[in-house]
């Protein structure tokens, strides 16, 4: 047997698997700082923010405080299973409240950019994404029979009602990563 030079015999992969963890766990926080969260580190699990936070009153299991929590030790696994990044409503209450500037928001949507890279898109982004290129709102509207009860137009004055703007927003999304990753239409 013809042994390669400079390759060992044997490649211990469960090693290998163990240093890339350890080098992802040691990145998390740093990964979701350089995606938008740049107070991170400033947070001291006060709470004040899942105090108001919507999705903690639903039962969402990694509102922010946790999801923080968790960037900060680095549970990779149990970060890209969650679909809470993609529940947030950027109601911003929680960016208002913390005393620390840590800003849960801006943690939620680099969570949201992180799993994006690692391909950890939930059904919810994607809901989302068809209804934007659609509607050109993520989260479809409804009440048109009310708005018409009130005298106001069907469709908002949005990029709902504004073919030329929808057309527009449409091109651009053909042109990003959702297009190519199948999770919008390519027409």
């Amino acid at each position: 047997m013809e042994v390669m030079e400079g390759v060992p015999p044997v490649i211990n992969l469960t090693e290998v698997a163990r240093t890339e963890k350890e080098e992802f766990e040691k990145k998390v926080s740093e990964l979701i700082i350089e995606f938008g969260a740049e107070n991170l580190l400033a947070c001291m699990q006060c709470g004040a923010c899942a105090s108001i936070c919507p999705l903690a009153r639903v039962g969402f299991e990694w509102y922010n405080k946790k999801l923080i929590k968790a960037i900060l030790i680095g549970m990779k696994e149990e970060l890209l299973d969650d679909s809470t990044p993609w529940a947030c409503v950027a109601c911003n209450r929680c960016t208002e409240i913390c005393p620390r500037q840590v800003s849960p928001f801006e943690v939620m949507f680099a969570m949201r950019r992180l799993m994006v890279e690692e391909l950890a898109i939930s059904t919810l982004a994607i809901e989302g994404d068809r209804s934007l290129y659609e509607h050109g709102h993520a989260v479809y509207m409804t009440g048109r029979e009310a708005r018409k009860k009130v005298g106001l137009p069907e469709k908002p004055p949005t990029t709902d009602s504004d073919e030329k703007a929808l057309q527009e927003l449409r091109t651009i999304l053909k042109n990003t990563k959702l297009a190519e990753l199948g999770l919008i239409p390519m027409e």
